[in-house]
């Protein structure tokens, strides 16, 4: 009778390593992916890294540790996506006007327009205008551009199928191409 329970114990601790094993392997296939959706969303490194750990906890707590996931990338991907969005403060949206001053004050330094392209400050004035895209189709933009993920990865992490994605990153393309014209319209008159 000992030696059954031995048994038991040995195939049980056995399957513990074996969970630890294949958790620790995904933390580290997948920890910096996960960082990227959750910084995206928050642009705050603390924030972003509590929802990282909030993540794979949560992959921890699955039936059968993950194992059960089909694709644990889309997954993480998708879950730290919702976790982001719950910590998220709004953050206001940015006028044409407001960001025509920026890019004026780095023409008053005496910046070369290739200077004002390139500057760190118009790439900020980029991303602001982006978060001032509608959130439907901001999400899969961001999803597309900065994580690089696939039309179905992003459709499995937003919800929604994977036309519908395409559809929306090519309106999300169109509508800030508009915006940056009518900023650069804007700021050739001044």
């Amino acid at each position: 009778m000992a030696a059954m329970g031995q048994v038991i114990l040995s195939e049980a601790l056995l399957d513990a390593d074996a969970r630890d094993r294949d958790f620790e392997a995904a933390v580290r296939e997948h920890a910096r992916s996960v960082y990227r959706v959750a910084q995206v969303v928050l642009r705050n490194h603390h924030d972003a890294e509590d929802t990282v750990q909030e993540t794979f906890l949560r992959f921890l707590q699955q039936p059968g540790h993950g194992r059960e996931i089909r694709n644990p990338r889309a997954w993480l991907a998708r879950t730290a996506w919702r976790v982001a969005l719950d910590r998220r403060r709004k953050a206001p949206p940015v006028s044409l006007e407001e960001a025509a001053k920026v890019v004026a004050t780095l023409r008053s330094e005496g910046r070369t327009a290739e200077e004002v392209a390139g500057h760190a400050q118009t790439l900020a004035l980029v991303e602001r205008l982006i978060l001032t895209l509608p959130k439907e189709l901001r999400d899969p933009l961001i999803l597309s551009t900065v994580e690089e993920m696939t039309s179905a990865e992003i459709g499995e992490v937003l919800g929604i199928p994977q036309g519908s994605v395409r559809e929306r990153v090519s309106r999300a393309r169109g509508v800030l191409a508009t915006k940056l014209a009518a900023w650069m319209e804007k700021n050739r008159e001044r």
